[in-house]
């Protein structure tokens, strides 16, 4: 008797090794799977990055749109109460001069 439970024991053991072969196999696979998705897919690693990347270029070019809207507003409140700043842009783009005023002009090379 202990002779055919033995028997049994070693014909079964290896149809359960080939199912843990299988298991872990099919396992392995589907783990692949799952990680070719996770880079590859339309929200995957790969996306992300590229989508970061383009948030930060968006972001740094956003921050110097602000600091120009910044620099241009200043401008304009000088264009509208400074004096000085009026004048000096009709001297330099409008070549005004004051009645009386003598301007000298040297020639360019």
């Amino acid at each position: 008797m202990r002779e055919r439970s033995e028997r049994k024991r070693d014909s079964s053991q290896p149809s359960r090794d080939v199912i843990v072969r299988i298991a872990l196999g099919v396992f392995g696979v589907l783990t692949v799977a799952i990680l070719l998705l996770a880079v590859f897919n339309d929200n995957g690693a790969l996306q992300v990055h590229a989508r970061a990347q383009k948030l930060s270029a968006i972001e740094a070019e956003s921050t110097t749109l602000d600091s120009e809207t910044k620099k241009l507003s200043a401008e304009i409140q000088a264009l509208r109460s400074d004096p000085t700043t009026i004048e000096k842009l009709a001297r330099e783009e409008l070549k005004l001069v004051k009645p009386g005023e003598v301007v000298l002009v040297t020639p360019e090379n």
